[in-house]
């Protein structure tokens, strides 16, 4: 089987993997992908996944070429284009092992190390549940009477007000 691969620069590898992995293929794209990942090379291998379709044996070959990089110094990042592939990594908790990221761009900062949106523009978030509660309990000097928390979960929990009437 032979993989769509190319070189972004100098230290980084794209690997197309175009099919759904299977019984029938999976060696063969293993295989592949280790064959692809010199052991003097590029410092940065990333795995563009082009197909929805993201099997139990797929993520068993992406964990295996990991393990591979790893061990010859290799950093590995994931691009899952399509929803349901991401899907798949975060329900296997596989998005910060793999590096999960929606994009080439988002792959490449990934593989330096960068956290998950690092490719987006933050944007601001609207007020929530918890800036509305924090202004609902403090008062022009800072927290007023009764916003102390308490019952079981006073230390993780969001402090309940009785409804004012």
């Amino acid at each position: 089987m032979v993989l769509l691969s190319y070189h972004l620069d100098d230290a980084q590898l794209v690997v197309e993997l175009s099919d759904a992995v299977d019984l029938d293929n999976e060696a063969a794209i293993e295989r592949e992908l280790l064959r692809l990942m010199p052991c003097c090379g590029p410092s940065t291998l990333i795995v563009d996944v082009v197909t929805p379709l993201l099997t139990a044996r797929a993520l068993g070959v992406l964990l295996r070429v990991r393990a591979d990089a790893e061990q010859r110094g290799v950093s590995l990042a994931v691009v899952a284009r399509f929803q349901t592939a991401r899907e798949v990594l975060s329900a296997a908790a596989l998005n910060r092992i793999l590096r999960v990221a929606h994009t080439l761009a988002g792959a490449e900062l990934r593989s330096r190390g960068c956290l998950p949106g690092a490719e987006a523009p933050e944007e601001p978030r609207p007020s929530g549940l918890r800036e509305r509660l924090k202004r609902r309990t403090q008062g022009a000097d800072g927290p007023g009477p009764g916003t102390r928390a308490v019952g079981p979960y006073a230390a993780t929990s969001l402090p309940r007000l009785p409804r004012e009437r």
